[in-house]
């Protein structure tokens, strides 16, 4: 470890310590001085730029939770890495569990309504063109960005149908457009 390395760590150190001890100031200090290096580790997990953002905001979002557990002595930036991975692994696991209401007027888009939804009239006019199943399936995949896998089990349909609907449902709209 470089010396300019276990000065901002010993920066760290202090900031978690501060902010354990009620010194909120701690906190923007803190994240001017994580915040790339946190973002850099949150996409080595993710790929993702939204979730990489997301996980790190929630580090600060728990950090006087974190700063309690800190214990000085130990590498400051590590401990907010391996926090950082705890949060992807929770992430992760609430993944493979959530599941997605069914076609609702309520929660997601219907024929009816899609020009509240969509601005461009030439996706407006194929998504016309789609069939409920196919609208469904599309509407699913972007708008929510689940998986096949995730739609197959919220429409109760086999993961093959929902790939050929949804190849299909792409096909009608390349072709529109």
């Amino acid at each position: 470890m470089k010396a300019t390395d276990r000065n901002i760590d010993d920066a760290v150190g202090k900031c978690l310590i501060d902010i354990r001890q009620g010194n909120t100031q701690s906190i923007a200090e803190l994240f001017e001085l994580t915040y790339r290096g946190l973002f850099s580790v949150a996409m080595k997990y993710c790929s993702h730029t939204m979730t990489a953002e997301d996980l790190v905001a929630e580090i600060f979002a728990n950090i006087q939770y974190i700063a309690e557990h800190y214990k000085s002595g130990y590498k400051a930036f590590n401990y907010l890495c391996k926090a950082l991975k705890n949060k992807y692994l929770n992430m992760k696991r609430g993944e493979k569990v959530r599941s997605f209401a069914p076609l609702n007027e309520n929660i997601i888009a219907t024929k009816e309504n899609i020009d509240e939804k969509v601005s461009s009239i030439a996706v407006r006019e194929g998504l016309k063109l789609l069939n409920e199943e196919e609208y469904l399936i599309i509407y699913y995949k972007f708008y929510f960005d689940m998986t096949f896998r995730e739609i197959a089990n919220n429409t109760d349909k086999s993961l093959g149908a929902i790939q050929r609907i949804y190849k299909k449902a792409v096909a009608k709209l390349k072709d529109y457009l």
